[in-house]
């Protein structure tokens, strides 16, 4: 299927606050304020959709009302940008639902991570839709936003360059509950870069997210053709730390996913998780490309950190793990 890219955003865009899995209940008043403030101070106009209250079972709204929600937004002229206020679960109950021709001829900005992996996955796979795993709404809530995010979410989406060259962050933060506690401070320490598992540079699409939300694919019509891609994948502070992360990329391995891709990136895992010596990411990754011959990298800065990249599912990319750069060979967004 031919892709079809987005307007970038520009100042005085609207972008709209989703939740098309789970709700905005546990996320506090003073929290929304700043991240609408946030996002004003990139120059957006910005709205909260009025179902993101919503409540059933944990998730904004049964899977129709939240697939309604999501339509009538992607529908609306008045909106340019969509942003997910976070992921939660259950964004896989409303893909059977939506209209992916209508997404298709009404492109648009979409972004966000973690459950949100679904959606990207199948505006990609259903509906050709360049869109972008990055900063959620919830990443703009606290007040240590890091000029490199700021920076990378700015070139890939509002400035659309051509090509864009992201390196390793300076400096990170590891806490996976920021926005549980926004009035604590938090630590800031200098990145150590990323790991190399395989040498080597790549090309391909882009594609991927966290993994055991894209797992929840597989066998289904929505599985993508994942040849000659360069997927990412990333765990989060829930995923029980070597165990499941090892469970997990075996089943990726019988798929026969990782013998179709050209590159493998792995992102930062939250150190809560407690991957260390012959658990580490590098040692539990190195099992599982044994013998292949692709570059393979980790502590990429994407997922459940900070900061977050930008990066546009469906564009064109090349990974070199010699340079530690991860360069978009094409514009997301027209």
């Amino acid at each position: 299927m031919e892709l079809v890219k987005p307007k970038r955003l520009r100042q005085g865009d609207t972008v709209r606050v989703v939740t098309p899995a789970s709700n905005m209940a546990s996320l506090a008043k003073p929290a929304v304020r700043r991240g609408i403030e946030n996002l004003e101070k990139l120059g957006f106009e910005v709205e909260i959709d009025p179902n993101v209250y919503r409540s059933y079972k944990g998730t904004a709204g049964r899977p129709m009302e939240r697939a309604e929600s999501l339509m009538e937004v992607f529908l609306d002229g008045s909106v340019d940008g969509i942003m997910c206020c976070w992921g939660g679960f259950n964004s896989n109950d409303i893909i059977d639902h939506l209209d992916y021709q209508a997404i298709r001829e009404n492109p648009k900005i979409f972004v966000g991570y973690s459950d949100i992996t679904i959606l990207n996955t199948a505006l990609y796979k259903e509906a050709g839709l360049v869109n972008f795993q990055g900063p959620a709404f919830v990443t703009f809530t606290h007040d240590f936003l890091m000029p490199w995010e700021v920076d990378v979410f700015k070139q890939v989406i509002m400035t659309g360059s051509e090509q864009v060259e992201i390196r390793a962050s300076p400096t990170l933060i590891d806490d996976p509950f920021f926005w549980k506690h926004p009035e604590e401070p938090v630590e800031e320490k200098q990145n150590p870069g990323w790991g190399i598992v395989n040498g080597g540079e790549a090309e391909g699409r882009l594609i991927g997210g966290h993994l055991g939300t894209l797992l929840c694919l597989a066998g289904t019509k929505y599985w993508p053709d994942l040849k000659d891609h360069i997927l990412f994948i990333e765990a989060d502070e829930e995923d029980i730390g070597a165990v499941n992360i090892t469970r997990q990329l075996r089943h990726l391995k019988h798929l026969g996913a990782l013998d179709e891709i050209s590159g493998l990136v792995v992102g930062r895992i939250p150190e809560v998780l407690g991957l260390k010596g012959d658990q580490s990411i590098e040692s539990i990754v190195g099992d599982a490309v044994e013998g292949l011959d692709i570059p393979v990298v980790t502590q990429f800065d994407f997922g459940h950190t900070n900061p977050i990249a930008t990066i546009p599912i469906g564009v064109r990319g090349r990974i070199s793990a010699e340079k530690k750069a991860l360069t978009l060979l094409e514009a997301g967004v027209r």
